[in-house]
């Protein structure tokens, strides 16, 4: 009696632990570090196959909309295009865009209609090539979505639910951040894509903005690092304390020696 029902009590915490780890039907799981498959192919909004490794040779900002959308798809990449806008860093040059309609449905026809209506929206002039609308075939949007945690479903009427959210990829494929919503602060956007330059080297101010702001999970946002940054001013002072000190008992010795 006694083992039988320790068997079955560890049947149930083994199916409890299972069903816990289970992804959700519908919404974003952040998997930050993982990696995209890289070798997967799409079709983009010229019509030709390409893999997601060739597209992906800068910082990235990913998105997944499907184009009939009557929701937050619209929003969303309106969203982006206005950050887009407000922010000094360069589409093409210092990081570039990509959509991917996760109704495998979908043609590339539609991709590029939605592709020039947004980047025609915009009043940065950008190289077309910087931001890529794509469509794929069903297992390749599963392959994509299910490494960055994107999960949806159908409606039953012809249209999905699902979340929103952008992701900053490094050119390796790895996932560094995640920003959720449809609106977008530009200096949480800035730092996502430096974020994302793992690698590629940096400018000065850019690199001194990486160190004085970290990311907070809770918040979902970027905040100054005030232990960082005064950590570092107190190990810079103590440094300058100690040249001081040192230079003045060299000093001190050599006029003893000098008496």
């Amino acid at each position: 009696m006694g083992i039988s029902f320790i068997i079955l009590l560890v049947f149930f915490l083994n199916n409890l632990v299972l069903k816990s780890n289970q992804e959700p039907e519908v919404g974003i799981v952040e998997k930050l570090g993982n990696r995209l498959p890289l070798d997967v192919e799409f079709t983009n909004d010229d019509g030709k196959k390409v893999k997601l490794g060739d597209i992906i040779q800068k910082p990235t900002i990913l998105m997944f909309v499907y184009y009939h959308c009557p929701g937050i798809c619209s929003p969303l990449l309106t969203g982006v295009a206005e950050v887009v806008d407000k922010s000094e860093l360069v589409p093409g040059k210092d990081y570039q865009l990509v959509t991917i309609s996760f109704d495998h449905n979908e043609t590339y026809e539609k991709a590029r209609k939605w592709k020039k209506n947004h980047i025609g929206g915009l009043e940065k002039r950008i190289d077309k090539n910087a931001w890529v609308f794509l469509v794929g075939d069903s297992l390749a949007v599963r392959k994509v979505t299910d490494a960055v945690g994107f999960y949806f479903k159908p409606d039953g009427k012809g249209d999905f639910i699902h979340g929103a959210a952008l992701y900053a990829i490094a050119p390796n494929g790895k996932i560094v951040r995640y920003l959720f919503g449809t609106e977008f602060n530009p200096f949480d956007f800035k730092m996502a894509v430096l974020e994302a330059e793992q690698g590629i080297p940096l400018p000065t101010v850019n690199r001194l903005l990486k160190f004085c702001y970290s990311y907070d999970p809770y918040g979902r946002t970027y905040v100054f690092s005030f232990t960082r940054v005064f950590g570092s001013i107190i190990l810079l002072s103590l440094a300058v304390f100690l040249s001081f000190l040192l230079i003045k008992r060299k000093k001190d010795k050599k006029e003893d020696a000098n008496e």
